[in-house]
């Protein structure tokens, strides 16, 4: 008897362990009492474990206190501004939390300014809890995934360091990338040289899939181009293949 108890309990931890490790944790930073309630209940219905706080410090406390795979950020909060409190996060916690930025405002600039700050998806009031709710299924998939660093070849080439995003060209030469940016060249280099197409890319960046949001894809990768001939002194040898996609053609590595 004594033996299928401890079995028992040593099954129901199991379980909890991996409830745990499934279930991702949901911070949403909204000052309107009544959609931060909505969003909180809706997440937590699907079995989604959020919660909910209405200003920048609180936060910032349940981000030193708690782990939290994904963020769902409103940038119009009572105690700062949301794009500096969203670039705060990004340089705290690199590519280990997820990032969706909410708020009323949108014009392509300021969807741009969201992006650019560190958010991995950017929706507009007012927010339609499925959609956040598909985001964040988009998200957390590569947030809980954690591979042994990877590297197509041995010998000396450019390497993705996750930790400090930096792009390091053959020559040693240290290029800084956004968060976005980090996870663009991160998915081409794992692609081992295989062409990836677009809608690939824009679904892996947490992007839509119109027309415009191609525009944006190849307008980003041509202005990261520009950044690393200009850090590094060297091309970036992501090519581009017409009605294909793109392909990281060298000696690459990923690491943190």
């Amino acid at each position: 008897m004594r033996n299928i108890t401890e079995r028992k309990a040593a099954d129901a931890k199991t379980l909890s362990s991996i409830e745990e490790v499934s279930c991702p944790r949901v911070l949403v930073v909204e000052d309107e009492t009544a959609l931060r309630e909505e969003l909180v209940d809706f997440l937590k219905f699907y079995g989604i474990d959020a919660h909910g706080v209405g200003d920048i410090a609180g936060m910032l406390h349940q981000l030193k206190t708690f782990r939290w795979d994904v963020l769902v950020l409103d940038l119009g909060l009572p105690d700062g501004d949301g794009l500096t409190a969203a670039r705060r996060v990004r340089e705290s916690f690199k590519l280990t939390i997820g990032m969706v930025i909410i708020t009323a405002r949108g014009h392509v600039e300021d969807r741009i300014a969201g992006l650019t700050a560190g958010a991995d998806s950017y929706l507009v009031k007012p927010v339609n809890p499925r959609e956040l709710k598909a985001v964040i299924d988009q998200l957390v998939p590569r947030l809980s995934h954690q591979p042994e660093p990877f590297s197509l070849t041995p010998v000396a080439g450019w390497h993705l360091d996750l930790l400090t995003l930096q792009l390091i060209s053959p020559d040693q030469r240290a290029t800084s990338l956004t968060g976005t940016e980090a996870r663009l060249v991160e998915h081409l280099i794992r692609a081992g040289g295989r062409t990836v197409g677009r809608d690939g890319l824009l679904q892996h960046l947490a992007m839509g899939l119109t027309l415009e949001d191609t525009r944006r894809l190849d307008t980003r990768i041509s202005r990261l181009r520009k950044k690393v001939a200009d850090t590094a002194g060297g091309e970036l040898p992501i090519k581009t293949f017409r009605s294909q996609g793109y392909a990281f053609v060298g000696a690459a590595s990923v690491g943190g």
